[in-house]
């Protein structure tokens, strides 16, 4: 028993180890970590937008949001072409692939960069709505053996919030499985066939 009780000590103390190592290491490099999540994350959303809205321009976008008729000027403005499919299958999805990539790469070699530790290490402004989260969400599905590898790993080890662990399992279920949202008490809407089409990321 006695011997059971040092080895999870000694596991314990190798994780705060592991973790101060990790923190370190990432508020060293937060600058370009930062300018790498910044433009992911940004021309994820860019992207996805214009296929909506048909405009990168913000202002046009926030008036059209605030817009009691905004439902129907995006159905009025819709391509009259392929271009969106072309935009998806040419731009987005490439992209989202390697966005998903960069970050698999950070965290592997810093830990989960969640939006928590970056704004305890990041002095600079975020981005409007900036959660590296949405990244992941957007994943193809051939990266989520990985995926899925690493958060358990990074959640385990406590450098994952149970809202972003929670969020991430319900994308690689294939959006399907809301236990995981129900499990940490996610905020999220979802339509009477059962289909989520809202879930509130961690600390918005």
């Amino acid at each position: 028993m006695q011997k059971l009780f040092l080895l999870i000590l000694l596991f314990q103390c190798s994780l705060l180890f592991s973790q101060s190592q990790k923190d370190e290491l990432f508020k060293k490099d937060i600058d370009s970590i930062m300018d790498e999540l910044r433009f992911a994350f940004q021309y994820d959303q860019a992207m996805r937008n214009y296929v909506l809205y048909k405009t990168f321009d913000s202002g046009v976008i926030d008036s059209i949001n605030r817009s009691e008729n905004s439902a129907e000027y995006i159905i009025a403005h819709n391509f009259k072409t392929d271009k969106a499919r072309r935009i998806w299958e040419e731009i987005i999805h490439p992209a989202d692939k390697n966005s998903t990539q960069l970050m698999l790469q950070i965290t592997q070699e810093y830990g989960y960069p969640g939006l928590d530790r970056i704004q305890k290490f990041y002095e600079g402004a975020l981005p409007n709505e900036f959660n590296p989260t949405i990244i992941l969400i957007h994943s193809p599905e051939s990266l989520w053996p990985e995926i899925d590898r690493l958060i358990e790993i990074e959640f385990a080890a406590g450098r994952m919030l149970g809202c972003d662990y929670g969020y991430i399992k319900w994308h690689l279920s294939g959006r399907k499985n809301t236990s995981y949202l129900d499990r940490f008490e996610i905020e999220y809407g979802q339509t009477p066939s059962g289909r989520v089409y809202y879930v509130k990321t961690c600390l918005n």
